[in-house]
């Protein structure tokens, strides 16, 4: 269950902690106090979509946190798949930055939104008012009666859905190849001329590199020849009345004289004398690289003509050898197809049929489960519905063939009659907003029973009821409390006086600023908001007696 909310920086909330307990737990409070802020926040740290001006005024961030205690099988089991610590407590929490990143996290590792979301639907199940609107939509009545139809039928979903892409993706190609036949012969005629092109290149991976570093040797090799002889000039041969030879001698000559007197200079002379030997060998290196460069004109031309073949390739077909080489594979594959077109369309028309035949199969398999979904969900929701106060309603789930999609052949409508003698009729033009809000809290019912969802969140789920429908709707919600924990927004005395554990949140301004705080009420406080909720902001002596009452008989009834 949800053990403790904490909210930072949220809206107009500041700093809020919220210690939840098991049972029926109730939030009352004025309108725009906050009520809906907190479930919005719960609804934000479970996947929501963040937005960065939820941020309070002045804030760098905003930061939520929720705590669960970890005691559910199917819950340890989804953690445990996914690499997680399994301890007491699961802490899920999200921290959003004006200038950053949102990141979500769950026992302090970062997760992604879809496994937040997994596993979050496993640990509670949020009812906001905007979903009595969604409930309307055929395509969400569709997916409701799937979450009904089990695992096994899950994965048929998954199979048609990669079937269906398959049919599609055939028979976009089949369409785009059927209208093929006025320009076949001219694009059979430009693709055989492309494939001819690159098959006589005969290129290999020495063209994409090797090729311009031989063209540049060659090319350049008169310059070549020109800088080295001048160096080996300069080394010893007259270069300008002087050579570096003659230099070192000159050098040597006038060291050696010193010598004789002064033997310090014994290194000095020696490596005199090896850089002057030195100097004879590169000489003589210099002049045999020299003799040994030949200008081939006739290779350079060969080079050139190849460089110029390759650049007019590699422009027409890609930058280098492996573009190109994709580009021809592509290239025959089409090429292939169009000289075979009659045989490859008929080939894939039976492609089409065998894995629309297999599609079809999986579909049916997916109806007849529908079907067996359907009568159990309107037996278990007509039952519900008439506990809650709509004595007469009668519940139909239609269900109308559709062509073949990913989500099968089904059309799905849920129909429903309120009042005896009225005919069964969609339930988007029938019900009202009280009866819609009862219906759906009847879904909830079957699926917190179904999926063992350890708690529920209802925000205004009293919305256009009142009397003794409002009571009845309490003890339903009172009755789902007792296997699992309840948080309910409510304005109705009702509901609120059936609580457990009961909370007010106020609306204050400190210091020019306007803060949402949250108080857990003992049972004197509770008679007050109760009574407040009952008379309004002037509470009278019998307001007071009426609450106590109210709170009375429902300790009394529950001891």
């Amino acid at each position: 269950m949800l053990l403790e909310l904490n909210i930072e920086n949220f809206a107009i909330i500041e700093n809020m902690k919220i210690e939840f307990d098991r049972g029926l737990n109730v939030l009352t409070g004025e309108t725009g106090s906050g009520k809906s802020i907190i479930i919005d926040s719960l609804g934000l740290v479970l996947g929501a979509r963040a937005n960065k001006e939820i941020i309070k005024h002045g804030e760098s961030y905003a930061y939520i946190e929720a705590i669960f205690s970890c005691y559910n099988d199917n819950i340890k089991k989804l953690l445990k798949e996914y690499g997680f610590d399994i301890g007491e407590l699961i802490v899920i929490s999200k921290k959003i930055k004006i200038d950053g990143p949102t990141v979500t996290r769950i026992n302090n590792r970062a997760i992604t939104t879809q496994l937040l979301s997994r596993i979050a639907s496993k640990l509670i199940d949020i009812f906001a008012q905007h979903e009595t609107i969604s409930l309307m939509d055929n395509k969400n009545q569709l997916n409701l009666i799937d979450s009904f139809s089990g695992e096994n039928h899950k994965n048929l979903l998954s199979q048609l859905e990669l079937l269906v892409s398959k049919i599609n993706s055939l028979k976009k190609k089949y369409e785009d190849n059927k209208n093929l036949e006025i320009n076949k012969e001219r694009e059979i005629n430009l693709l055989q001329y492309q494939i001819k092109e690159i098959d006589e290149a005969n290129l290999t991976e020495y063209d994409d590199n090797e090729l311009t570093e031989d063209y540049n040797r060659y090319n350049n090799m008169t310059d070549a020849i020109i800088k080295l002889s001048e160096a080996k000039s300069i080394i010893s041969s007259s270069y300008e009345n002087s050579n570096i030879e003659d230099i070192l001698d000159r050098v040597i000559l006038n060291v050696s004289e010193v010598l004789k007197n002064n033997k310090d200079l014994k290194n000095i002379s020696d490596e005199l004398e090896d850089i002057r030997y030195r100097m004879t060998d590169i000489s003589s290196e210099l002049q045999r690289y020299i003799d040994s460069l030949d200008i081939d004109e006739e290779k350079l031309n060969y080079l050139q003509r190849r460089l110029d073949l390759v650049n007019s390739i590699k422009s027409k077909y890609g930058n280098n050898i492996k573009e190109i080489q994709k580009f021809y594979d592509k290239s025959s594959d089409r090429l292939e197809f169009l000289l075979n077109y009659d045989k490859k369309l008929t080939e894939l028309e039976l492609q089409i049929r065998n894995l629309e035949k297999e599609a079809n199969s999986v579909a049916a398999k997916i109806t007849e489960n529908r079907i067996n979904t359907a009568k159990f969900v309107e037996k278990r929701v007509t039952e519900e519905i008439q506990e809650l106060n709509i004595p007469d309603a009668k519940f139909k789930i239609e269900i109308d063939e559709k062509p073949l999609g990913s989500d099968g052949k089904d059309k799905i409508e849920f129909l429903i009659s309120p009042n005896k003698g009225q005919h069964l009729m969609p339930m988007a033009s029938v019900a009202s907003g009280g009866e819609m809000s009862r219906i759906m809290l009847g879904f909830k019912s079957i699926i917190a029973e179904k999926d063992n969802i350890p708690t529920l969140v209802f925000d205004e789920i009293d919305t256009g009821i009142s009397g003794s429908t409002a009571q009845i709707v309490g003890q339903k919600i009172k009755k789902l409390s007792t296997g699992r924990q309840i948080i309910v927004i409510s304005h109705l005395p009702q509901i609120v006086a059936l609580a457990d554990t009961h909370y007010a949140i106020n609306k204050n301004t400190v210091n020019e600023k306007t803060l949402s705080t949250i108080t857990k009420l003992n049972s004197e406080e509770r008679v007050k908001e109760l009574a407040r909720l009952i008379g309004g902001s002037k509470i009278s002596q019998s307001t007071l007696i009426t609450a106590k009452e109210m709170i009375g008989d429902e300790i009394n009834g529950q001891s």
